[in-house]
């Protein structure tokens, strides 16, 4: 009897748990940008396709990766501030939690060359449209972008 209310006991706390953000966070994936809607932030332009994105509604946190022709790529970069590669090597930066579409190796240490290498051109917002705790990576192999903010 005991051992039955024990374990009914540990069930529904494990459920309150999962509940209340103790699992993995789910990502949301959007064709378009217009699929998207108010579900990413408005600065993130039309023309932006394959969008994914993760947040942490307790801390404001967000994590977002989408892709967008080169061509759209000034329009953004105008609402941000670039930081030099120096800069970026020596920052850190929070992953979304068991996100298999992340950036992986935005800043690499080759130790035969004693050097860093970054693999992404790496902005913060500027404060106008891009609010100023957000960075936006721009992969140098591809046309993803990615952007994420560490809330409050």
């Amino acid at each position: 009897m005991i051992r039955r209310l024990v374990s009914t006991a540990a069930l529904v706390l494990l459920g309150t748990a999962g509940a209340c953000g103790g699992g993995v966070p789910t990502t949301s994936g959007f064709a378009t940008r217009g699929e998207a809607g108010s579900a990413v932030p408005a600065w993130v332009p039309a023309a932006a396709t394959e969008l994914k994105m993760q947040s942490d509604e307790g801390s404001g946190a967000f994590w977002l990766r989408f892709r967008l022709p080169s061509a759209d790529r000034p329009s953004v970069e105008a609402e941000l501030l670039r930081i030099p590669d120096e800069q970026v090597a020596t920052l850190t930066f929070r992953a979304p939690k068991g996100a298999d579409w992340w950036f992986r190796g935005l800043v690499q240490v080759v130790p035969a060359r004693a050097t860093t290498v970054v693999a992404a051109d790496v902005y913060s917002g500027a404060g106008r449209a891009v609010p100023t705790r957000t960075f936006v990576a721009f992969d140098r192999a591809s046309d993803a972008v990615y952007a994420w903010s560490a809330g409050r």
